[in-house]
């Protein structure tokens, strides 16, 4: 059973703190559980470790999966879509704002050395998160290989959907054979929440689900680009397994390569502001919909990265044991999570190509690194180069 003294309203206030003020994936995850619990023992220790492994067997940002079935514990549904939301909405806040300055003010000298200086820090942070996930993603030959196969089909510009789909069936196909893992008891607060989800429940996830297909496909009378938008933007957010920066990569593909509706600069900028802004990296949606749609892009684009997971959360939270125990699912994540890392391999070359053009942006790029396998804190990493760059770039 949730704490008795837990509102909806302590709830919702407790994950708008978050938002507001956390920085970085595993950073934003440590907070979630100082908060929920050991200062507010909403919680166990075991509870939290059930919620954030079932978090990684999903796509989507896992800090804010992790937000939601926290939610979805105390609250089911509603409390999973409070909590998203309300985590989410402080950084959409100031994501967009700063959209809305970059397009207005990028053309000025000052904010183009800032951002000379930003896309080189880019630079770095994406070569970080490549070491960062590498002792995970690449455990042993098989993950070598499959991040192999891989690159040559990115760097062979193959259809994405394929490379990733070769890698999830080799992830299963490669794993090495062992015995299923015990399922885990069901957590205290079970209850209803330990077996299948009813009818009644299913009914209203497959409508929801149904209600955004048709949310999408009707978009095009606001504007014929949407409904491709909102398509991009789902298949990202359905896709992206192990962090942000799997998304980011993603993206990278979708809104440069695939169809270009920004620069590899503009892109690379916007990462820069989603990495100034707390909570989620993947709020750079909010950055790309802005410059296709202006408000209202930023909006939809908002909604569509973050709903597809959030619904498949709510549909498997009752069978959350189960899931995360399936061999099946598991061989294929690893296989997704090895091609992840040659995906951000061709987004590093990308990136790099597009930021580094002289010897100050380069030594950027390698002291942010340097500074970020030091464990310094982004934000100050940014604010440093922000100083940096407009003092000598200019």
């Amino acid at each position: 059973m949730r704490h008795e003294s837990v509102t909806r309203g302590k709830m919702v206030w407790a994950f708008f703190r978050i938002g507001l003020t956390a920085y970085g994936g595993p950073a934003i995850v440590a907070q979630i559980r100082r908060m929920a619990v050991l200062k507010k023992r909403w919680l166990s220790e075991e509870e939290f470790q059930e919620s954030l492994a079932f978090c990684q067997t999903l796509p989507g940002p896992i800090a804010v999966q992790t937000a939601a079935h926290i939610g979805w514990r105390m609250y089911g549904g509603l409390g999973a879509a409070l909590v998203e939301v309300f985590y989410i909405l402080p950084t959409f806040v100031l994501m967009l704002g700063l959209s809305a300055a970059y397009f207005r003010f990028e053309h000025l000298s000052l904010v183009g050395a800032v951002f000379k200086g930003l896309g080189a820090v880019v630079v770095g942070i994406v070569a970080d998160s490549i070491l960062s996930m590498t002792p995970s993603a690449l455990k042993d030959w098989r993950g070598v290989l499959i991040a192999a196969a891989a690159a040559a089909g990115f760097f062979g510009h193959v259809n994405v959907l394929i490379v990733l789909a070769g890698a999830a069936v080799a992830g299963f196909l490669l794993a090495p054979r062992a015995p299923a893992p015990a399922t885990p008891d069901a957590p205290r607060d079970s209850g209803r929440r330990g077996s299948p989800p009813g009818w009644k429940t299913t009914a209203t996830l497959v409508s929801l689900a149904l209600a955004f297909v048709a949310f999408v496909a009707l978009s095009r009378f606001a504007s014929p680009i949407y409904p491709a938008l909102g398509a991009v933007m789902a298949k990202i957010n359905l896709l992206s397994f192990g962090g942000g920066y799997t998304a980011i990569a993603l993206m990278y593909n979708q809104v440069v390569t695939a169809h270009p509706w920004l620069t590899a600069k503009e892109f690379i900028d916007g990462v820069a502001l989603g990495q100034i802004t707390p909570g989620p990296v993947t709020i750079t949606a909010t950055f790309i919909g802005y410059r296709l749609g202006g408000l209202v892009g930023a909006v939809f684009a908002t909604l569509c990265v973050y709903i597809p997971s959030a619904l498949l959360l709510v549909l498997l939270a009752p069978q959350f044991a189960r899931v995360r125990s399936l061999t099946a699912v598991q061989r294929a994540v690893r296989g997704l999570l090895a091609a992840f890392i040659a995906m951000l391999l061709f987004v590093l070359r990308q990136v790099a190509t597009a930021s580094l053009h002289d010897f100050a942006t380069l030594t950027i790029a390698l002291a942010a690194f340097a500074a970020l396998r030091l464990k310094v804190d982004p934000v100050w990493i940014i604010l440093a180069a922000v100083v940096f760059s407009g003092m000598f770039l200019r």
